[in-house]
């Protein structure tokens, strides 16, 4: 290694990667890895019971990739070969022309079936996607990476591409840059360093940012690095012993299998699950080394070994057939899975065969393959983002009853509303007065993101009531005073914060203003588990938390009847059916006639027995004055729990009203019960 001058972006020599890559021995155990992790990967997105954490299958490849890219870049940096201009050439030409196909698939789907609004979510991801940030786009956009809103998202599995792309302009570069000013011994040290120190960072942002952390990719560092470990530590060293190589592979390969099979990792993910599925993977990939030991030679099995090599493709293709299937309304049952199994096996094999292998034989240059690879997709992505977004996502492409829904939902949304949830709770801004703004009657609604939604709902009532209502809310959070939530929704091992610093601030408004109504409204039942705590060293069980409940709300109707106000419960909806929507718009997106009310398929039963509403039931004899509101006595009048009105849809998503159903509820509710604000 006397000169590296000519690793930097050379463009003649365009072969030099491929013959560098060559002198890689192949190994058949990492392509059984391979295999054993999309496997793990399809199983999770199927919705197979079996391994509930098969996502890691992702972890996998990332330190597969970390361990194969950096043997190539060594490889090639020791014998003076490498290029990095025809690396990357090589890695567009290995990965794009399938995504291409598959972002060509997609968006035909989408244009067939997916709804104007969706479309242009859609358009958007393409140009993240073909741009090498989708991961960025989709932390941004999905609640968590296994949450319900994300099961219809075409490109959402690309954030894993997208990371690797990303690792791709760091990984190579820096390898150059630190054997040009360091020694061999200096590089492997320096190389751990950064792996420990990337460990450190991935935990750093699990706590700090657990729903957020998954798509980072700071988070992600450490699983390439550990790949990389593995080729500056393991080196010429390998396991001679058949026995240990045998021992080693199957407890690693247990570990594993057992991190797969946990429940509910996914939060705060990757943290100490992904650390321990990337030792060991490393593990694997060290063991391998010397082809010993009856593991090696499983994971060397034909059927494993071809399915790792098609690996790339059954990745790519099977998210996008599972997600139009459940997007298009298809029931999600065994003959369901079964068929989308099918065509990804199907797909994958051609698309393998006719596009992957063929095009790992180019050899364009590096500005031709750029341009063609990279720069003409992002174009056309961002022309399809443009006329989608221009042209509202062509509604008219499912006539004139979506026009008529669509319109009809419009026309009731409500300008202001969202800027009303988790807004300052210092003060309360004028577009959050809801009623007649201007009556002297004034009244409090505090909650959290379903009191936002009630917005319509007593709009209605306090024009009626000549009311002026002050609202205000924080997303899942219980607003009752002086408690905490504890290791709650994106707040692992630790407490909500914001939502005891809002609350307090809330209570502390209702001291200090006359209120003739505070309304409190929440998902009730969301808060009976074990997650309410009034200091953080506070034993928890359902039956403590449940106590701390109802001495909060108790101390809040003290709070708010001596202020002079009358305390008012509203009580929760009947949610949106599982299904719901693929059920109801699985009609206008296959173009077919429908039925009113053909959805509604909730019964409402006797909810008497459930722990908030004999709580209610008690609260009512200890406050005379306290009301309770419940809004299923308009929703589910007649035993059936509507669904729709006049067939439009009443759900804005799995748990809230959209604008139109609240104020049509609230117009209901006047129409078959007195005012309660009138009292």
């Amino acid at each position: 290694m006397k000169s590296l001058s000519s690793l930097v972006f050379p463009f003649s020599n365009r072969i030099a990667v491929s013959k560098v890559e060559k002198t890689i021995q192949y190994r058949a155990d990492i392509d059984g890895l391979r295999a054993i992790a999309v496997l793990l990967v399809l199983s999770f997105h199927g919705g197979l019971s079996l391994f509930p954490s098969g996502f890691i299958g992702v972890d996998i490849f990332f330190v597969i990739s970390g361990y194969l890219i950096t043997a190539i870049c060594y490889s090639g940096i020791k014998s003076n070969k490498f290029s990095l201009s025809n690396f990357y050439a090589r890695r567009l030409w290995r990965l794009q022309p399938n995504l291409i196909a598959v972002m060509l698939f997609t968006s035909i789907l989408a244009a067939l079936y997916y709804l104007p609004e969706d479309l242009i979510s859609y358009a958007n991801s393409t140009r993240y996607a073909a741009s090498f940030i989708s991961n960025q786009h989709f932390s941004r956009v999905v609640t968590s990476y296994a949450a319900t809103d994300s099961s219809f998202l075409l490109l959402l599995h690309t954030w894993s591409l997208s990371i690797e792309w990303q690792w791709y302009l760091i990984l190579p570069a820096g390898l150059v840059f630190l054997f040009k000013k360091c020694s061999h011994g200096n590089v492997k040290h320096i190389v751990l360093g950064f792996t420990i120190g990337a460990v450190l960072l991935s935990l750093y942002f699990s706590r700090k940012y657990p729903d957020k952390s998954y798509f980072l990719l700071t988070s992600r560092m450490f699983e390439f690095l550990m790949g990389s470990c593995v080729v500056f530590w393991g080196g010429s060293k390998k396991i001679s012993s058949s026995f240990w190589a045998t021992v080693l592979g199957v407890v690693f390969f247990c570990i594993l299998i057992f991190i797969a099979t946990l429940k509910n990792i996914d939060i705060g993910f990757p943290d100490y699950h992904a650390i321990i599925v990337c030792f060991s993977v490393a593990v694997l990939i060290f063991v391998g080394e010397g082809g010993n030991g009856f593991f090696n030679k499983v994971l060397s099995a034909p059927i494993l070994v071809n399915l790792g090599k098609m690996s790339y493709s059954l990745y790519l293709w099977h998210w996008p057939i599972f997600a139009a299937g459940k997007y298009i309304g298809f029931e999600n049952n065994i003959k369901f899975k079964a068929f989308c199994y099918l065509m990804t096996f199907f797909v994958a094999f051609v698309s393998y065969s006719l596009i992957e292998k063929p095009c790992r034989r180019m050899q364009w240059a590096l500005k031709k393959t750029v341009f063609s690879m990279i720069f003409l997709p992002i174009f056309i992505s961002i022309a399809l983002y443009t006329a989608s977004n221009y042209f509202n996502g062509f509604s008219e492409r499912f006539g004139a009853e979506y026009t008529r829904i669509n319109s009809e939902i419009r026309d009731y949304s409500s300008k202001y509303r969202e800027s009303c949830i988790d807004g300052d709770a210092s003060e309360i801004s004028a577009n959050c007065i809801i009623g007649n703004r201007f009556s002297k009657r004034k009244a409090l609604l505090i909650g959290d993101s379903h009191s936002n939604h009630f917005w319509g709902f007593f709009d209605v009532l306090a024009k009626d009531a000549n009311l002026s209502i002050s609202v205000q809310g924080t997303s899942s959070c219980l607003t009752l005073p002086n408690i905490y939530l504890f290791d709650w929704w994106t707040f692992k091992n630790t407490v909500y914060q914001n939502c005891y610093n809002n609350t307090q601030q809330y209570f502390q408004r209702i001291k200090n203003n006359k209120f003739d109504y505070v309304i409190i409204g929440q998902v009730w039942i969301n808060y009976s588990g074990d997650n309410v705590i009034n200091k953080l060293d506070d034993p928890r069980s359902v039956a403590l938390s449940r106590g701390r409940v109802e001495a909060a709300l108790r101390n809040a109707l003290n709070i708010i009847e001596e202020s002079g106000a009358k305390p008012v419960i509203m009580k929760t909806i009947y949610s949106m059916p599982e299904n719901y929507f693929a059920c109801y718009y699985k009609h206008i997106k296959l173009r077919q006639s429908y039925g009113y009310d053909s959805c509604d398929f909730s019964t409402r039963t006797n909810q008497d027995t459930e722990w908030f509403s004999i709580l209610f039931s008690k609260l009512n004899k200890d406050y005379p004055g306290l009301i309770v509101i419940d809004p299923k006595d308009i929703q589910c009048r007649g035993g059936t729990c509507k669904t729709e009105i006049n067939g439009v849809p009443i759900y804005r998503d799995v748990g809230h009203l959209n604008d139109y159903a609240s104020y049509k509820f609230g117009n209901e509710y006047l129409k078959y019960f007195q005012n309660p604000l009138k009292n």
